[in-house]
């Protein structure tokens, strides 16, 4: 699947059912009683990026940390809302 971000087009890979059930779990423990807590989101971009690259420091190393994030987010936005079209 092809991402467009800000910071260039990256194809990565598509996620499966039980992939994106695996990420709705992450998803899930980055909320308490309602409250979204930053630093366990964190563990949901690193899971993105993991899952979505082969070699994520190939692809990700030449950016800053938080243009890393925004591309990540990106790519989770994505995965979340898949296009429509079939």
């Amino acid at each position: 699947m092809l991402v467009k971000t800000d910071h260039g087009d990256f194809e990565v890979k598509d996620l499966t059912f039980r992939d994106r059930r695996y990420l709705h779990g992450l998803e899930v423990n980055s909320t308490a009683n309602g409250e979204f807590d930053m630093s366990k989101f964190y563990n949901v971009l690193n899971w993105i990026m993991e899952f979505a690259f082969e070699k994520p420091e190939e692809k990700l190393g030449k950016f800053e940390d938080n243009q890393i994030d925004e591309i990540l987010l990106a790519i989770y936005n994505q995965y979340k809302e898949p296009s429509k079209k079939k």
